[in-house]
């Protein structure tokens, strides 16, 4: 029982030290309010102390935009005021289907490891006006930064 406990840790999707230090580049975290990790997912809610991103990851204000700096750079981030990440989403698979989809397959993937508190401010951000849509291409992560409630809500797929 022990070994495939061991196994299956060792086969995480993510882990939390590692996701910590990635997304500490990007955004200025606090407190890990929920994390889990499975070999075909990973989810985790953290506190921020500060409702912006960080210059490391760039910020664009339109679909297109955003599928350029992804091209470019591997990560981006979507701020679109009066919209919510969901209806960024749509955009996004409107603009590029197979990004859009990704993105989107990612969120779903991402449930698997969803706990009670992780899946509620996950619903809560997609679809909040004003809650930043982020994407890592190199980690497959999906990140909604919900700047009132102070959370980052990350969700990984199989990848």
């Amino acid at each position: 029982m022990l070994v495939l406990m061991a196994l299956a840790m060792a086969c995480a999707r993510d882990e939390e030290a590692a996701q910590r230090d990635r997304l500490d580049q990007w955004f200025s975290l606090g407190e890990t309010l929920a994390f889990e990790a499975a070999s075909g997912c990973a989810a985790a809610v953290y506190e921020v102390k500060s409702g912006g991103v960080k210059a490391a990851m760039p910020l664009t204000g339109s679909a297109d935009e955003m599928v350029r700096v992804l091209g470019q750079r591997g990560r981006a981030a979507l701020v679109q005021p009066g919209e919510t990440p969901d209806q960024a989403m749509v955009g996004l698979v409107n603009h590029k289907r197979d990004l859009g989809m990704r993105l989107r397959r990612t969120g779903l993937e991402g449930r698997d490891c969803m706990g009670e508190i992780t899946e509620s401010a996950f619903r809560h951000a997609i679809d909040t006006r004003g809650a930043i849509l982020a994407f890592d291409e190199a980690s497959g992560s999906l990140m909604l930064l919900e700047p009132k409630s102070g959370l980052l809500i990350v969700a990984m797929g199989a990848g």
